[in-house]
């Protein structure tokens, strides 16, 4: 757990872009990830909740914007959101951690395994961010490409795609284990489908094919296993939507 030198709970979105200037400065929302870490290093505790950045509000029939500080319990229980993302976000974290961790911190994290990540990346969802310069939005897919796209910056909200059908399907351990890989697919209204798996890359990815891809391999499955389970579950979720 690292040691937190300094604490700030800024009351406005320049304030906070300000702050994350400072040096060793790191986003504190809900807490779970900062304090979870093994790094031992220090920090510059910059706490957003007095930011407002809190809350689920539609966007038109087809879309939603969350808040970045809106927690993982509040998108399980948001009856608008649609009920394999409620899912997604509920298996997340336990329920001790679920109403503190945020979507803003998770989206941030981009951890390979994250199954609600894989689930806004199949929802089309694009991340709206806060700096210096002003107010820019970028897709999730980019930003977990190129993690320089949070420096300096602070995610204020995501928004997503609602439309359409979704589907998941995972495999792992046990059935409420974190999945070794998850595969999430969203038909669009339109008819355009769109499939994203964790496990199988460094963060969770929108595959098209699994031409070259190697996955890592740890101690619950090898890379050939990961390939194997990706294209398994990847056509399942395909038929699921195409249904």
């Amino acid at each position: 757990m690292p040691k937190v030198l300094e604490y700030h709970r800024p009351v406005s979105l320049d304030e906070a872009v300000s702050l994350l200037a400072l040096p060793d400065a790191a986003v504190l929302a809900g807490g779970t990830r900062i304090n979870a870490t093994p790094f031992d290093g220090q920090v510059v505790a910059i706490d957003i909740q007095a930011l407002g950045l809190i809350g689920i509000e539609a966007i038109g029939a087809s879309s939603l914007r969350v808040g970045a500080a809106t927690t993982l319990q509040q998108v399980a229980d948001h009856p608008a959101v649609p009920a394999v993302l409620r899912e997604l976000a509920r298996r997340e974290e336990p329920s001790t951690l679920r109403t503190l961790a945020t979507v803003g911190g998770t989206v941030a994290s981009g951890g390979w395994e994250s199954e609600l990540v894989t689930g806004l990346l199949a929802a089309g969802a694009e991340v709206t961010l806060r700096t210096a310069a002003g107010t820019k939005t970028v897709g999730l897919a980019a930003l977990l490409a190129d993690c320089e796209l949070l420096r300096g910056a602070l995610i204020t909200e995501v928004s997503l795609h609602i439309d359409g059908t979704f589907a998941a399907d995972r495999t792992g351990r046990t059935p409420g284990d974190r999945a070794i890989v998850l595969a999430v697919a969203r038909r669009s209204a339109a008819g355009a489908v769109t499939v994203a798996l964790s496990g199988i890359a460094t963060t969770p990815i929108v595959v098209e094919n699994l031409e070259g891809l190697v996955p890592p391999s740890d101690f619950r499955g090898t890379s050939e296993y990961r390939r194997h389970l990706a294209l398994v579950l990847g056509a399942r979720v395909r038929t699921a939507v195409a249904a």
